[in-house]
């Protein structure tokens, strides 16, 4: 670096010299942060001391050099700056826990999660949570839990056999005989929630919790996502499909011969051949929805509306509590059976589809979850 006071040769001369001075021999691309900015400012005193109009373009083309120096230094920590880690090893933990209302008829769903601290028994380790717990079903790994992580698997069977083991760090010696072990009586279309939790003497717990103790539990844990199941028969989750099915009332409408005579409602105001009619329906219902687990039937009944309304209503609602009366006696098998009265309502339906208003109207609505 030339010396203060002093004359460098010529202009260029004085400008390699400071290129040099301010990145170093190797290039001012190559040059460490620390030495460009202490040499470029050691030039801007100097060239300030000597106060010579002629090297002020210097001075000029000094800061644009330094500009590129420092806009490369960043563009290279740029590069080097580490990208998002994704789901995996550098983060090995998901999304947030989201409760499902339902599961597939034939799968059992198992949420295995990590114990919060303030769950923990007073025989538990009392510190913060370390280590993993690791998950084996039927003998066959499926994940390892750390702090307030969850899994979830999708079983099909009658039962599954689970086993904990508590490793508090990645040196800890791995004994069986300290493995919990617990049996899961499985049933389709159900989900069945366990916590695990570290113990004293590397032990582990299983607790089987209720849905609304899992619910709470699980409201700040996210899924494990780094390990890798290896257990045999594990399906896709799904939920159930909608399979409440609603039947349009029209479906099941008496006919003419099972209408109520006018402003009647025992059953004896309904002919013999409609009778017969409510009978074919009931055994329409107990063949046809046997196997579902949960019918309801919905009696409705209607009125004209020759009659003031408050009398309508009550006209109908006894023809309907008449028609479920009737349904009940002949042995219709239900999980519910109710009743209403609407009086002259649907009016316009019934003038549509050509029904009468003193009819009783079936509705149906079965569940098999």
């Amino acid at each position: 670096m030339y010396e203060i006071g002093k004359t460098p040769d010529n202009h260029f001369c004085l400008f390699w010299r400071l290129s040099a001075s301010f990145c170093g021999s190797s290039g001012f691309y190559a040059c460490g942060k620390r030495n460009c900015r202490i040499q470029f400012w050691w030039f801007l005193m100097v060239s300030i001391l000597n106060q010579r109009p002629v090297r002020w373009h210097l001075v000029i083309l000094a800061f644009a050099t330094a500009a590129v120096c420092l806009q490369a230094h960043a563009q290279t920590d740029k590069d080097k700056a580490p990208s998002k880690p994704k789901y995996g090893v550098n983060k090995p933990l998901g999304e947030t826990y989201a409760a499902v209302n339902s599961v597939a008829g034939e799968q059992t769903r198992l949420v295995l999660y990590r114990a919060p601290l303030d769950t923990r028994k007073a025989t538990d380790k009392p510190t913060d949570q370390v280590g993993v717990v690791s998950v084996y079903l039927n003998d066959r790994y499926h994940a390892s839990l750390q702090k307030e992580a969850f899994s979830v698997v999708c079983l099909v069977g009658k039962k599954a056999e689970v086993r904990t083991r508590f490793l508090p760090d990645v040196i800890a010696d791995i004994n069986p005989e300290l493995d919990t072990r617990h049996t899961v009586a499985m049933k389709g279309g159900q989900s069945v929630y366990l916590r695990v939790a570290e113990m004293a003497g590397q032990k582990s717990r299983i607790d089987v919790v209720t849905p609304q103790t899992a619910a709470a539990e699980l409201a700040n844990a996210k899924q494990q996502m780094h390990t890798l199941s290896r257990v045999s028969g594990v399906q896709p989750c799904r939920e159930a499909e909608d399979t409440r099915i609603v039947f349009d009332p029209n479906v099941i409408t008496f006919g003419s011969d099972a209408i109520f005579e006018l402003k009647k409602t025992e059953i004896h105001a309904i002919s013999v051949e409609g009778r017969q009619e409510l009978k074919n329906i009931i055994q329409k219902i107990n063949v046809k929805y046997k196997t579902f687990a949960d019918v309801k039937v919905h009696v409705v009944g209607f009125a004209d509306d020759e009659s003031n309304e408050t009398l309508n209503r009550r006209i109908s609602q006894d023809r309907a509590k008449t028609v479920r009366a009737f349904f009940k006696a002949q042995g219709l098998r239900t999980t519910a059976l109710t009743y209403e009265g609407r009086g002259s309502d649907d009016k316009q339906k019934a003038q549509l589809f050509g029904l009468s208003p003193r009819r009783v109207e079936i509705e149906v609505a079965v569940d098999i979850h």
